[in-house]
């Protein structure tokens, strides 16, 4: 089949959860024996793994635009127009006549049995079509909103934030109603989508990591002084909420009982402001961008994931899991996952109850040892890429019975 994968951002280096999920649907598509063309924007300054990531495809167009972070940036009197024209910002900020004028060229120039669109901000540039449209959703969008808005204290801020995830809300039916069928990350995710749009065809196709690559490992620990381990850049709101969530209400419990608590946050472009607030306690380290987890992950005691604003599937758990490490999340964090809560992670909303449960782990590791098992071999079953080329098959397969 030939496929034209039209994205927003190019998915390396994959060092987020989008980057991830984009570029091993890519390469399972590749492997599973599709032509593949790619079309996408791009910044100037092009990594180094894109000469690896080229190869992938018969042909490859980026449309040079440097796309900032939606928390970072302000773009007031632009919000202000999007929210006048009932029209959601996030969207918005990704309309380019320049890209769906390539994309309508690739179109007249050569026949595509299926475009995937890699989200509905890719979705908005691509020209009226009779090829079937395959919505690779990352997140249901509107309700990360929802959550923000729930956690903000800002009148003004919550009060546009609960507008604009209602106009999300209005923009993800659309793209559902546009699309011929849709790839949630999760059955959670998918329920919400086809609440929205009930005529949907809708697969779940996980997010998935190399368990062939992340496996169980150990580097030895000061059982005196417990290494807590938080994976997240540090660019989104979500993680950077969930780390000053974790040091100012959980942390201090769990020094109770482990004084000497080391907390390691990895993850790419901590800003300066935010790593300030923690510098009076030295055993806090933000690592800023790190070319590979899986040490920080075999020096871990607990990996932790505080989350209280996010959608999708969080694939520093399923990495977490595969390395062989006890994890400890709330409910928002695990959401979608199909882990067992005291089987293969503890989940806890509670500040109390999220400390009580790291101690837990730290003072029984014959359980936090039978729990993590558990958790690779549920991981290795269901979230690896070989489940993800099964699934994604299947979905493309659907299209072929449905012409």
């Amino acid at each position: 089949m030939k496929i034209l994968f039209v994205g927003t951002n190019l998915p390396v280096p994959a060092n987020n959860g989008q980057s991830i999920r984009s570029l091993s649907i890519i390469q399972a598509l590749k492997s599973n024996g599709h032509e593949l063309s790619f079309v996408s924007f791009a910044p100037r300054k092009r990594p180094e793994e894109l000469h690896s990531f080229i190869p992938l495809f018969d042909s490859v167009d980026l449309l040079e635009r440097e796309m900032v972070n939606l928390t970072e940036q302000s773009n007031y009197l632009r919000r202000l127009g999007s929210l006048l024209m009932l029209r959601s910002f996030s969207v918005e900020r990704f309309r380019s006549l320049a890209m769906r004028t390539k994309i309508q060229a690739r179109l007249e120039e050569r026949e595509y049995h299926l475009l995937v669109c890699d989200g509905m901000f890719a979705l908005m540039n691509v020209p009226e079509t009779n090829i079937p449209i395959a919505l690779n959703c990352h997140n249901v969008e509107h309700i990360i909103l929802q959550r923000y808005a729930q956690l903000e204290t800002n009148p003004g801020k919550k009060y546009y934030a609960m507008l604009e995830s209602l106009l999300l809300r209005a923009a993800e039916r659309h793209s559902c109603q546009r699309a011929s069928l849709i790839m949630a990350c999760s059955q959670v995710d998918l329920g919400v989508f086809q609440s929205l749009y009930r005529g949907l065809r809708g697969f779940v196709v996980p997010n998935v990591i190399d368990t062939d690559l992340v496996q169980p490992t150990e580097t030895p620990v000061d059982p005196s002084r417990p290494v807590l381990l938080f994976q997240g850049g540090m660019d989104w709101y979500p993680n950077r909420d969930a780390v000053e969530y974790f040091v100012r209400f959980i942390l201090p419990r769990v020094r109770v009982q482990y004084p000497e608590t080391r907390l390691i946050v990895a993850g790419r472009n901590p800003p300066v402001k935010f790593v300030d607030q923690f510098k009076s306690d030295p055993s806090i380290d933000f690592t800023g961008t790190i070319p590979d987890m899986r040490p920080y992950l075999a020096a871990a005691s607990v990996v932790i994931v505080p989350l209280r604003v996010g959608g999708g599937t969080r694939i520093k758990i399923l990495e977490a899991c595969a390395a062989g490490k006890p994890v400890v999340s709330t409910l928002v964090g695990a959401d979608g996952l199909e882990l067992r809560s005291g089987r293969e992670v503890l989940l806890a909303d509670d500040p109390s109850e999220f400390a009580s449960a790291i101690i837990y782990l730290l003072q029984n590791p014959a359980q936090a040892q039978a729990m993590v098992a558990s958790a690779r071999a549920l991981v290795v079953e269901r979230y690896s890429r070989e489940a993800l080329r099964k699934s994604l098959e299947a979905a493309i397969s659907s299209l072929r019975g449905a012409t």
